[in-house]
């Protein structure tokens, strides 16, 4: 039991190194040398701004990167932060994700958060990622369009706004989430949900995005002798 049990975490050797560096560059001393986060195959932009617990911190209390899922790449964790990821507790983030957070942007995990694989997060203003939230695979969460629209009477679109999914939510795979996204506590995100702006629900809801498949033209196939396009006509 012991030999299988060290099999299954011996990814931790690989997180050890670039673990220890990350720690004890970016947590001061008391919380680094319990090394609470653990990044496997970590890919490192610019990380100038703040990592900060508001919790006790213990040996791989965060764990970043860890392949969750074998059939998306095993190509860990890409992170920048340019502005405060703020940790309460217990997390882990899977395999194939991407972490961008601007100058301006406070990203705020709860305790016991699950992102299995091939999360995208871009937080350039406010992500807040309550307590007990289980994300699913190839999810994408961004509080910002990145561009603003400019109005003919005048003025601009804001761009951003807050995204902030409340306790015990689950979110279902593929799902997206953009700017002004309040999810309540204990609802359910279906499979390819697309969510933008706040939803008119209690807790304790199914949330969908309503699809029906249409045959738009029947007696069409591909065929694979002659499936070239000419652009010249």
């Amino acid at each position: 039991m012991k030999i299988k049990k060290l099999w299954r975490h011996r990814w931790i050797l690989r997180a050890i190194v670039p673990s220890i560096i990350f720690n004890f560059r970016h947590l001061p001393f008391k919380q680094a040398r319990f090394l609470p986060i653990l990044l496997y195959k970590p890919r490192l932009g610019e990380c100038s701004g703040n990592f900060v617990f508001k919790c006790p911190v213990r040996f791989g209390l965060v764990k970043l990167g860890k392949n969750c899922v074998s059939i998306y790449p095993d190509s860990g964790i890409s992170i920048e932060n340019r502005g405060t990821i703020i940790f309460n507790g217990r997390l882990t983030i899977g395999n194939a994700s991407a972490i961008s957070v601007g100058r301006e942007g406070t990203l705020e995990f709860g305790n016991s958060v699950t992102v299995t694989t091939c999360l995208k997060l871009v937080c350039y203003h406010c992500v807040s990622i309550q307590d007990n939230v289980l994300i699913g695979w190839n999810c994408m969460i961004t509080d910002t369009d990145f561009h603003k629209l400019k109005y003919i009477d005048g003025g601009y679109s804001k761009g951003y706004g807050n995204i902030i999914i409340q306790n015990d939510t689950w979110i279902a795979n593929g799902c997206k989430l953009y700017k002004n996204t309040n999810i309540p506590s204990y609802c359910v995100i279906s499979s390819d949900t697309i969510i933008r702006g706040s939803i008119d629900c209690s807790p304790y809801s199914l949330i969908v995005t309503e699809s029906t498949a249409t045959v738009r033209k029947e007696g069409v196939f591909r065929d694979k002798n002659d499936d070239m396009i000419n652009y010249l006509q």
